[in-house]
Parts: C-alpha cells; sequence; structure tokens
C-alpha cells in the first residue's frame, strides 16, 4: 500500500524553475537546503546539458551570477496541481556546464555583496546592524552592548555569522525582516505552520514518511552540558554552566553581553537545558513532498504502534530533493521537543 502511494506520486511529479527571464520545466535534480542554524538557505539545481530553449541560444547565454531564481514544484493528478514555490533567491555560482549546475541563495545573497569599513567606539548590536544593513530591510533584534566594535573590510552576511560565533544570537532575513536573536526566540517568531507525520499508520489515511532513523531517548540519556557567559562593559567575563559533569557530554556554549548575576547565567543555561533534555525522539525522518515541512516549522509526530510516544517537535534543518530517478522527498532533522 505504501509502495503503491509511493510510485503514483512519483510518477505525478511537476517542477518550473525560472532563472532571471528564462522558464525552465526540465530540471533534471534540484536540492533545497535550510537550516535554523544558518544565515540562509542554498539551492542546487543539475539543468540537462543539451538543454536549449526555443531560440537555440544555448542555456548559459540566457542568465549569469546575481540574477534571480524561483523553483516550484509539487504533484499533479488529472485536474488537481499542487505545486508551490519553494525557493526564492539568486543565483550566487555556476559551477559546472557538463551537465549546468547552479548554485541559488536565498534573499541573504543580497547581504553579502557591500563591504564594510566602519568601527564604533560603544555601540549596541541594533545600532550597528541598522548603519550596515542594505536599505529597505528591516532590523529586529535586542539592544545589546556591544562597547567598541570594528569591521574591518568584511560583508554584512560575514558580521552575522561572527555575532553568531561570538555572542550566540542567530539571524535570518525573510520577507525583508531581518530578525537577529537567541536562537529559539528567532525560530518561534518565525514559525509558521505545524505538520504532521504517521508512523506505522494503520490505513492509507494520514502522512506517510519514506523512512526514518529515529531513536526514542528518556531526558536521563541526554548528556549535555550549557555553559553561559556573560561579557560586562569591562571584558570581564562571568561564566555558569549547567547540566551533565560527564567529560564527554556535549556543550553548548553561550556568551552574551551584559553584566547579570550568577543566578540570572543560572537560570537561561538551566532553561536550555531543560528544553534541550526530554523523554522523545531524535534524529532525522523523511516524507514525500507533501506535507512541506520547513526550517523552523513544527513537527507532530504521531505513533500509532505507542500513543505515549507522540509528540511535538522543532524542525531544525530540512534537505528537500526533487529529482527525475527517485522522486520528491523531504528529510527533517528534529531539534527539541515543543510540548515537553
Amino acid at each position: 500500500m505504501k509502495r503503491l502511494l509511493s510510485m503514483m506520486l512519483f510518477m505525478n511529479m511537476l517542477s518550473y524553475v525560472t532563472l532571471g527571464n528564462v522558464k525552465l520545466d526540465n530540471v533534471t535534480s534540484i536540492k533545497i537546503t535550510e537550516s535554523i542554524n544558518e544565515v540562509s538557505n542554498v539551492a542546487k539545481l543539475t539543468i540537462p546539458k543539451h538543454y536549449r530553449l526555443n531560440d537555440q541560444k544555448t542555456i548559459l547565454e540566457q542568465f549569469k551570477v546575481g540574477d534571480p531564481v524561483t523553483i516550484s514544484f509539487g504533484y499533479y493528478k488529472e485536474d488537481n496541481v499542487d505545486i508551490e514555490v519553494e525557493f526564492t533567491g539568486y543565483i550566487r555560482e555556476i559551477e559546472s556546464d557538463l551537465p549546468l549546475v547552479l548554485l541559488c541563495e536565498d534573499e541573504s545573497y543580497i547581504l553579502r555583496q557591500t563591504n564594510v569599513i566602519k568601527s564604533w567606539r560603544s555601540a549596541t548590536l541594533l545600532q550597528v546592524l541598522r548603519e550596515i544593513v542594505p536599505s529597505g530591510i528591516t532590523v529586529e533584534c535586542p539592544v545589546v552592548p556591544l562597547g567598541r566594535f570594528q569591521i574591518d573590510n568584511a560583508s554584512v552576511y560575514d558580521v552575522l555569522n561572527k555575532i553568531k560565533e561570538d555572542y550566540g544570537l542567530y539571524s535570518r532575513l525573510k520577507n525583508g525582516v531581518l530578525r537577529v536573536g537567541l536562537r529559539d526566540l528567532v525560530d518561534m517568531k518565525q514559525m509558521q505552520a505545524t505538520h504532521a507525520y504517521v508512523l506505522n499508520p494503520t490505513s492509507v489515511a494520514g502522512d506517510f514518511t519514506k523512512s526514518n532513523d529515529l531513536k526514542f531517548k528518556r531526558k536521563t540519556d541526554f548528556k549535555l552540558k550549557v555553559k553561559v557567559t556573560c561579557v560586562d562593559s569591562a571584558n570581564k567575563k562571568k561564566t555558569v554552566e549547567v547540566g551533565s559533569k560527564d567529560a564527554d557530554a556535549s556543550v553548548i556554549n553561550i556568551t552574551y553581553p551584559g553584566s547579570f548575576t550568577e543566578a540570572e547565567l543560572r537560570k537561561y543555561g538551566e532553561s536550555i537545558y531543560n528544553k534541550r533534555c526530554y523523554d522523545g525522539y531524535t534524529g532525522s525522518i523523511t516524507g514525500f513532498g507533501t506535507p512541506r515541512t520547513h526550517a523552523g516549522d513544527a513537527l507532530q509526530i504521531e505513533d500509532k504502534d505507542d500513543i505515549s510516544r507522540s509528540g511535538k517537535y522543532l524542525i531544525e534543518a530540512v534537505d528537500i530533493t526533487y529529482s527525475s530517478d527517485s522522486g520528491i522527498s523531504r528529510n527533517n532533522t528534529l531539534s527539541y521537543r515543543l510540548d515537553n
């Protein structure tokens, strides 16, 4: 039954790709990578090497790096067409031409285009970003004191990555709004949908999955340490550790500018620890083209064999693939449990 559904979905695929003014309906493969841990989402397109347009010009004569990209795909059956836009952005690189492989980036591509040389004697994160982010982009972020801050010929994209490394503040540009903050807060603001996957279904009803490598863990199984550090205006550091004492425990490091008491740091560290350690699934689960899961969305996993193991999770990353050989897949990597 599941195999029959898989074959039916595979046979009725359809895709449309726009590169600048060029519209394609015959793309060999598409891979879109989304992650809440990265500033941008990326896409990789493979186009048949002999692809030609009606005017007989080669496809490479029709577009260039920096041109806008729109990728849409889905399924169709008779008069029922279920196709949606999966990615918008820009061509970042033409990797090869036999076959033609294009690397694309979402709207964060524009953050790479301007390098900045600037310094501040004393600044906040909000002030810095408002001065360096291209016009037309709205900035939402906490008023975090940075003290003396210098940018030495770096792009805005690089600055955002540096802020993530130094302060544990994540960034995401979507629909013209740049949000910067602690990862969990950024994720929750952008969460737009909750999807459902059914494990061990008893009938064709529900959303099937192709495969999974899920493991069910108890809270006591996690070996995690959270280190929270604050740096005050005099550059003095204060660090609090919570969680596992094991030497081989994985570590989450959070550095936050400003002066905090040890009690405040411990409270925040315990909040992160309790969120990341839970009774529930870890790993990844792969579905078909629908439901259209995205990084930052919520995923409700229903286990028909053991209802007690059902739960809702934050999707940390998704690899979305469209292939003429293997169909459409969405491989979802779980973050933490949302209904813990």
